[in-house]
């Protein structure tokens, strides 16, 4: 069983494992993180599986850092691999969620993978896709660093 993993494993399994091409009422955005999470061996202390509820779930509870994308290169450099990229809003739906914390509504979630076209990968149900795929940062807003992926020892 292993705890963490890191962001480069986390990103390289985004890449080759196979997902592309899953649709969407299989595997969500929320799923498609997970399972990069659990295909790469990562177990919470249990051994179970991780399963947050939602990315508004996965946004409060799931990350040891976060911030704008410019927060994040501002800070880090650059989008460490690996890291989760969200589409942040604050248009009050976290609101109809339970969330009373003004950490807005994250409506999104992706991997980002680093490659120069293929930044993001991700699952979502749009007019040119249904599924698993990839994109560019275009309309992400916010990065967050899991708490059990490891970014200062690639």
């Amino acid at each position: 069983m292993i705890l963490r993993t890191t962001g480069a494993d986390m990103a390289e399994q985004a890449i080759t494992g196979g997902y592309v091409g899953i649709a969407y009422s299989k595997l969500d955005c929320q799923a498609f993180v997970e399972e990069v999470l659990k295909d790469t061996g990562v177990r919470k202390p249990d051994g179970s599986v991780y399963n947050w509820k939602g990315s508004n779930s996965m946004w409060r509870n799931a990350l040891s850092w976060k911030g704008t994308i410019d927060q994040c290169r501002t800070q880090f450099g650059e989008i460490p691999p690996g890291a989760w990229v969200f589409i942040v809003k604050r248009d009050g739906g976290e609101k109809e969620k339970g969330y009373n914390d003004n950490e807005g509504n994250a409506t999104h979630v992706g991997i980002y993978c680093r490659h120069q076209y293929q930044q993001v990968r991700d699952s979502t149900r749009t007019t040119y896709r249904d599924g698993v795929g990839y994109r560019d940062l275009t309309g992400f807003t916010h990065v967050g660093l899991p708490k059990m992926i490891l970014y200062n020892e690639e």
